[in-house]
């Protein structure tokens, strides 16, 4: 049996998350408990997608645009953020998710 926990208990609301943007195929929310960074987003489509390779175009132009968004909000208020996606033995859960994170916590390549 799969376990999501995208699908099993964010998408249904049983967990409670900060929700920043909703669209018709996507959630971008803060996580009850941030992953990583200061400022930390989760986007997710909201139907079970496994990974970046299983993704159709459709999709994932709402998707990118959605991740687009808080992008540029977190890069509003910190000046820069990473986004970043996992696949393969690399991805903790098997439902796509981006992470957009910023602050304390994040790599730093280029100094302010």
């Amino acid at each position: 049996m799969r376990q999501d926990w995208y699908c099993d208990e964010v998408i249904p609301g049983n967990v409670p998350v900060e929700v920043l943007v909703r669209t018709g195929n996507t959630l971008a929310f803060r996580p009850p408990i941030p992953g990583f960074g200061t400022d930390h987003v989760i986007v997710i489509p909201t139907r079970h997608v496994s990974s970046l390779l299983d993704l159709d175009d459709e999709l994932a132009v709402e998707l990118l645009a959605t991740v687009k968004e808080v992008a540029a909000q977190v890069v509003a208020r910190h000046g820069g953020c990473h986004v970043l996606t996992t696949l393969g033995d690399e991805q903790h859960n098997e439902h796509l998710h981006w992470h957009v994170a910023a602050g304390a916590g994040v790599a730093r390549f280029v100094a302010r």
